[in-house]
C-alpha cells in the first residue's frame, strides 16, 4: 500500500494520466428528437440523451473518423430539463453505459493488464468495476426483497447499538472515577463533559454527509471517491475545529456568565483545553466509521471499542487515584485524549491489516483536499442542524428543571440520560438503513432502495416500541438505580407512565427516518424540519406548559414530545412522498461531476 498514488498513476502506462495515455473510448451518439442538453450546433450537433442509443464505439486509432467527437463529456448544470419518466429513465440507462465506458478495460487483453497492474501496486488509481463482486455489492443489479433488507439492517445495526453505547459509557466512566474527589470536581467535569458534547455534536454532523457521499460512491463502485470524501471530509472539520479549539482555551471568558464558583470555573476550564489535543483524534475516528460503514463494515467500531473501553477504564483510575503517579482530577481529560488516539490508531490499524483496504488508494492530493467544499457544505451544514437541534433541545430541558428545584432536576438528569440511552438502538438502525439506502441509490438500484426504505420505517416502528414497552414495564426498576429518594423515584416512575415512554415511538421513527434523508441527500430538509419543530414550536411550547400552566417536568416532556411527533410524522411524509429518480439522478449526476473534475486536475 502506497502513500502517495500519483506517482504511480503517472508511470503506470494503463492509466488515464499515465504515460502511456490509457487508450479511450469514444461514443458517437446520433441526435435526438428531444435532447437532453446539445453539444455544439449544426447539423452534426451531439445531445446528452443520445449517449445511450444506439451510438457506436470506436477505439483511438480510429480517432480520426470522428473528429467533431469531443472525448471528454460535460453533464448538464441544473436537473430543469428532466422533466418526463421518460427522459429519466433514460438517463438512468446513460449513467449506467457511462460508468461501464469510464470503468471498464476496453478488451480483455486491457482489463488483464490493468489487474496485474493492481496487483503489483495498491495505489493505482482505478475507479474499475471489481470483478470479483459478490452478490451482495452489485447494488447496480441486486433483485432484494423485504426479508433481505430486514436482515441486513438487523446485521448492521447490532454493532452499531453496541458501539454507541460502549461510546456513552465513556462520559460516564469519567463521571464516576471524579465524582468521589468532591462536589466541585463533579460539577466541573459534568459541565466539562457538556460543552464537550456540544461541540462534538458538530464535527458528528459534518461526518453525516458522508452517509450520503460515501454509501453512493460505493454504491457505484467509485471506490477511490470514498477515499477521497473522507479525507476531505476530516480536513473540512480539523478547519473548523480550529475556532472551536480556541473557544475552549479562552472557555473562562464565557463560562463565567454561568458558573458561580471560581473553583469549577477553573477546573472545567482545564479539562476542556486539556480535550483540546484529543479532539483531531475523535474526529478521524468518526468519519473512519463512516469509511468502513460504507463498505458494509460495521463491527470494526465494537472492535475497537472493546479493546479501548478497558483501556480507558485504567487509565482514568490510574491517572487519578493512583497513590504514585495519579495526578487527580486532571488525570481524567488526560486519560480521555489518549483513549481518543488509541481508538483512532486501532482504526487505521484495522483499515490496514483485517478489512476495508478495498476503498483505501492513499493520501490524495492537496487539490482534492480542498476541492468542492461548497458542495460538502452543503451536506454537512443541515447535518449538524439536525444534531445540534436535538442535543441542544435537551440541555436546554435541563436547564428548565434546575429551576423547579433538587427534586425536578434529578428526576430530569435521570429520565433523559435513560432516554438518550435508549436513543442509541433507533439511531444505530437509522445508520445501517441509511447506508443501505445510499448504497442502493449510488447503483441507480430505485427498486432496491425502495424497499430498503420501507423495511427501514417498518425496523423503526419495531425498535421504537420495543423501547416504549421496556421503559413503561421496567419503569420502577430505572428509578431506582438512580435514587433512594422517595420523591425523585415517583416522579420518574410518573414521568415514564406512560408520556416518556410513549414519547420513545415518536423519537425512533424521527431518528430512522433522519437517516434515510441523509441517504437521500435530503440534509437541508430534514434540518429545516429539525430546527422549526424543536425551536419555533417545542420548546417555546414546554415552557408555556411547564412554567405558565404549572406542569413542571410534565409540560417539559409534554412541549418537546411534541416537537418529535411532528419531526417523526413530517420526515415521514417527506420520505414517503419522495421523487426516486430525481434522487437517484441527483446522486448520480454527484458522482460523475466528481470524477469529471479529478479527470480534470489530473490532466493540468
Amino acid at each position: 500500500m502506497v502513500l502517495f498514488p500519483s506517482i504511480n498513476r503517472f508511470a503506470n502506462p494503463n492509466t488515464a494520466g499515465g504515460l502511456g495515455g490509457r487508450r479511450r473510448r469514444l461514443f458517437i451518439p446520433p441526435s435526438t428528437q428531444t435532447p437532453l442538453f446539445l453539444y455544439g450546433g449544426g447539423d452534426d450537433q451531439r445531445s446528452f440523451l443520445s449517449m445511450i442509443e444506439s451510438g457506436s464505439v470506436i477505439g483511438s486509432e480510429e480517432a480520426s473518423d470522428a473528429a467533431s467527437v469531443s472525448t471528454s463529456r460535460s453533464l448538464p448544470s441544473t436537473l430543469n430539463s428532466v422533466q418526463t419518466t421518460e427522459d429519466q429513465e433514460s438517463f438512468h440507462s446513460w449513467l449506467v453505459e457511462e460508468h461501464q465506458r469510464r470503468y471498464l478495460a476496453t478488451d480483455e487483453e486491457e482489463a488483464l493488464s490493468l489487474r496485474r497492474s493492481e496487483s503489483r501496486s495498491s495505489g493505482h488509481r482505478s475507479y474499475s468495476m471489481s470483478s470479483s463482486y459478490n452478490e451482495l455489492e452489485d447494488f447496480q443489479n441486486l433483485k432484494t426483497s423485504y426479508y433481505t433488507e430486514a436482515t441486513m439492517i438487523f446485521r448492521y445495526s447490532i454493532p452499531l447499538i453496541i458501539t454507541f453505547v460502549l461510546e456513552h459509557f465513556f462520559s460516564i466512566v469519567c463521571l464516576l472515577v471524579v465524582g468521589h474527589l468532591g462536589k466541585n470536581e463533579l460539577a466541573a467535569v459534568s459541565l466539562a463533559t457538556m460543552s464537550s458534547t456540544i461541540t462534538f455534536a458538530i464535527f458528528e454532523g459534518i461526518a453525516t454527509s458522508l452517509d450520503t457521499l460515501c454509501p453512493q460512491a460505493y454504491g457505484s463502485s467509485n471506490y477511490e471517491l470514498v477515499n477521497i470524501f473522507v479525507q476531505r471530509c476530516i480536513v473540512f472539520s480539523w478547519v473548523v475545529y480550529i475556532p472551536c479549539g480556541f473557544l475552549w482555551w479562552y472557555s473562562p471568558l464565557f463560562l463565567k456568565y454561568v458558573i458561580a464558583s471560581e473553583e469549577v470555573l477553573h477546573l472545567t476550564a482545564s479539562f476542556l483545553r486539556i480535550l483540546i489535543l484529543g479532539a483531531p483524534a475523535y474526529i478521524m475516528f468518526e468519519n473512519g466509521k463512516r469509511f468502513l460503514q460504507a463498505q458494509g463494515i460495521f463491527e470494526a467500531g465494537t472492535g475497537i471499542l472493546f479493546v479501548s473501553a478497558p483501556i480507558n477504564i485504567f487509565l482514568s483510575y490510574f491517572l487519578v487515584w493512583n497513590k504514585t503517579y495519579g495526578i487527580g482530577y486532571m488525570g481524567a481529560p488526560i486519560a480521555t485524549v489518549c483513549n481518543f488516539w488509541i481508538m483512532c490508531i486501532l482504526m487505521a490499524l484495522y483499515v490496514r491489516y483485517i478489512d476495508g483496504s478495498k476503498c483505501w488508494f492513499g493520501i490524495v492530493s492537496f487539490h482534492d483536499l480542498f476541492q468542492s467544499w461548497g458542495e460538502l457544505s452543503q451536506l454537512a451544514i443541515p447535518g449538524v442542524v439536525m444534531l445540534e437541534s436535538e442535543y441542544l433541545a435537551y440541555e436546554i430541558m435541563t436547564l428548565f428543571a434546575s429551576y423547579f428545584g433538587t427534586t425536578q432536576l434529578a428526576a430530569q438528569s435521570a429520565v433523559a440520560s435513560i432516554a438518550s440511552l435508549a436513543y442509541m438502538v433507533p439511531f444505530a438502525v437509522g445508520i445501517a438503513s441509511s447506508t443501505r439506502i445510499a448504497n442502493f441509490i449510488g447503483g441507480q438500484n430505485i427498486d432496491g432502495a425502495r424497499k430498503a426504505t420501507k423495511m427501514a420505517l417498518v425496523a423503526a416502528l419495531i425498535v421504537a416500541c420495543i423501547n416504549c414497552i421496556t421503559l413503561f414495564t421496567l419503569k420502577k426498576q430505572i428509578a431506582q438505580l438512580f435514587s433512594q429518594d422517595e420523591g425523585v423515584i415517583d416522579l420518574i416512575v410518573k414521568l415514564f407512565n406512560p408520556l416518556v415512554s410513549l414519547i420513545q415511538i415518536f423519537d425512533g421513527l424521527a431518528s430512522v427516518a433522519s437517516g434515510i434523508m441523509r441517504a437521500q441527500g435530503s440534509q437541508k430538509i430534514g434540518g429545516v424540519i429539525n430546527f422549526v419543530a424543536y425551536y419555533a414550536f417545542a420548546l417555546p411550547l414546554a415552557l408555556i406548559l411547564s412554567k405558565v400552566v404549572g406542569l413542571e417536568l410534565i409540560g417539559l416532556w409534554l412541549g418537546i414530545g411534541s416537537g418529535m411527533i411532528l419531526i417523526g410524522v413530517s420526515e415521514t411524509i417527506v420520505i414517503l412522498m419522495s421523487d426516486w429518480e430525481r434522487i437517484v439522478i441527483n446522486a448520480g449526476l454527484r458522482m460523475e461531476q466528481e470524477m469529471e473534475d479529478d479527470d480534470d486536475s489530473l490532466n493540468e
